[in-house]
């Protein structure tokens, strides 16, 4: 393959972004949300979480592009060591494959639950692995190409599913504002923080992009997506069900999904169509978590794109059963969240300072993934 067929264009970085971010979360935020914030006050946690992981992104931003072309597995090495940053690359495609099990296992989950009831969970996962394999060892451009095409489709059906639920929604549900102040939402912004994990994967795909001058645009629009629709969702599910009734709701978002029903048309109820736009978005996720822990071992090792990507199967089916229900589930979403906020922030931040500080700057060129 050669070099110039492994760029992605900025309306694929765009996509990319936007999808990795939009998973599982649409179903685990309002709840979370719900329980931690306990006032009709939880949209605005996720707007001051989307202004942190805006800034946040621009640090990573800022620090990929003093190394142009190069990823974070690479330029780290060249502005704390050697050693250092081997364990912060490997401590990255820990991370990695602990969001993309993550994913995958909450994906099982919402499958066996609606749809296949009768099927054990091991047998819906190493599916589900094979089909995200047959994409992920054409590497980034297949994958940019399927989410630049899939993204919109999920996004339209998402905003017609929801509008929808207006039927239901009572605008006396997100009142009083503020009514016990700020203390409340500064609690909930920590489930926000496993909300935008993914935004890390920046520091990996500024270096694939055919014109990385555009990431900044790719972040704020990247990011302004889901955050867009996190937003969205949030205040039509608490509209429509009240935050008391979400914090005792397994999946708030598929609860008001069945609140309502059109008769007359195509789709009577949603909550399938709603189940397979996300189902997508979920897979999409996990993909893109898979290729860069195979493109950090890659880097780090003489083994193949390729090679790595079925290694690491193994390590994502075993972190995958580590759960045992939804509940130690939920405590793997929040150490994937404090994780995130390492990731996003304080090492991009620390990274960026040394190099400013020892005036590092170079420019490389990536690796082909295969």
């Amino acid at each position: 393959m050669k070099m110039g067929t492994t760029r992605i264009t900025t309306m694929q970085m765009i996509t990319l972004l936007s999808s990795t971010l939009i998973a599982v979360g649409i179903f685990t935020l309002p709840r979370t949300l719900a329980i931690e914030v306990g006032t009709p006050d939880l949209w605005i946690c996720i707007l001051i979480g989307g202004i942190f992981g805006y800034l946040s992104a621009l640090i990573m931003v800022s620090l990929s592009l003093r190394f142009n072309r190069l990823t974070f597995f690479e330029f780290n090495k060249l502005i704390v060591g050697k050693w250092v940053g081997t364990i912060l690359s490997v401590c990255f495609i820990g991370y990695a494959l602990l969001i993309g099990s993550f994913e995958i296992r909450s994906m099982g989950e919402l499958t066996q639950f609606y749809l296949l009831e009768e099927t054990p969970i091991s047998v819906i996962l190493i599916s589900m692995y094979w089909v995200a394999m047959y994409l992920l060892v054409g590497g980034i451009n297949p994958i940019a190409r399927l989410i630049e095409l899939l993204t919109p489709i999920c996004i339209i059906i998402f905003i017609l599913v929801f509008a929808l639920g207006f039927k239901v929604f009572e605008f006396n549900n997100l009142r009083p504002l503020l009514g016990l102040g700020a203390a409340p939402v500064l609690k909930g912004l920590t489930p926000t923080f496993l909300t935008f994990s993914g935004l890390e994967f920046l520091l990996v795909f500024i270096a694939m992009m055919q014109n990385p001058k555009d990431a900044k645009k790719v972040a704020f629009f990247g990011l302004a997506i889901p955050v867009s629709i996190y937003l969205f969702a949030v205040v039509v599910i608490t509209g429509g069900l009240s935050v008391e009734r979400m914090k005792h709701q397994k999946w708030p978002t598929f609860a008001l999904i069945q609140e309502y029903e059109y008769e007359g048309i195509l789709f009577e109820r949603f909550e399938s169509l709603f189940l397979v736009v996300w189902l997508i978005q979920m897979f999409t996720t996990y993909v893109v978590c898979q290729y860069v822990a195979a493109k950090g071992v890659s880097t780090l090792t003489r083994i193949s794109y390729k090679k790595a990507n079925y290694i690491l199967l193994a390590a994502v089916y075993i972190i995958c059963l580590v759960p045992k229900d939804l509940n130690e589930l939920e405590k793997m979403g929040t150490i994937i969240g404090w994780t995130s906020f390492v990731f996003s922030f304080i090492v991009p931040g620390l990274l960026l300072l040394i190099a400013l500080v020892r005036r590092l700057k170079q420019d490389g060129e990536t690796k082909d993934e295969t």
